[in-house]
């Protein structure tokens, strides 16, 4: 039995995907070294969507089309608070981007259609600024 497809890899079976992107979060933004052993305690709260992928072609939707009775990839995006303090580490071969909310909203050209219907389903969401 295959597993549920997730950003970084792939949710092994009886695994919760909770526990899976936490520890894909660690894995990948967490730098160990002698002098810092930082274990980074996630609170991952709401599922903010679902995005099927039918087959292995391309598209997605944010829903399971009526044809489909298998679908290849389920892709979900959980909402995760952040510490108050922590220091990711971002590795060489990936590129981390502050984009502003009004950037994203309906720019599918740059950022698909995944990241720019982010502004619509978090606006649920009050943020707290410090």
């Amino acid at each position: 039995s295959s597993g549920i497809n997730a950003e970084y890899g792939e949710v092994r079976p009886g695994q919760d995907p909770r526990d899976s992107l936490k520890e894909t979060l660690s894995n990948l933004l967490c730098k160990e070294t002698e002098s810092n052993s930082q274990t980074i305690d996630w609170k991952v709260n709401d599922v903010v969507c679902q995005w099927w992928r039918p087959s292995f072609e391309p598209p997605q939707y944010p829903y399971i089309p009526p044809h489909v009775s298998c679908p290849k990839e389920c892709r979900t995006i959980y909402l995760v608070d952040l510490p108050e303090r922590a220091t990711f580490a971002v590795p060489r071969n990936y590129r981390l981007v502050a984009a502003p909310l009004f950037e994203l909203y309906d720019n599918s050209s740059s950022y698909g259609p995944v990241i720019s219907s982010l502004p619509q389903l978090i606006s649920r969401y009050n943020p707290i600024y410090m």
